[in-house]
């Protein structure tokens, strides 16, 4: 018999008290990785809900390959 590891909510239905801490973690800035570890849940679990709920949930910290785009260019010598 095999053992899923860390998804202890596999195959659970979310319930309203699932919705609820999910809408709070979002709302405290809580990451999709940690929200899904904290949760017992994959990431994929918790973003196909978050998108559900209507609820925009980030993976990272990052501002995505757009922003770097939008940066400035600086040439450090002539700031010296």
């Amino acid at each position: 018999m095999l053992t899923r590891i860390g998804r202890t909510a596999h195959g659970k239905p979310w319930d309203e008290a699932a919705d609820a801490e999910l809408r709070s973690r979002v709302e405290a800035g809580e990451l999709l990785p940690a929200i899904a570890k904290a949760m017992g849940r994959t990431q994929e679990a918790v973003r196909s809900r978050a998108n559900i709920m209507h609820v925009p949930v980030r993976s990272s910290l990052g501002r995505g390959r757009r922003a770097l785009t939008q940066l400035p260019l600086v040439d450090e010598t002539l700031e010296q």
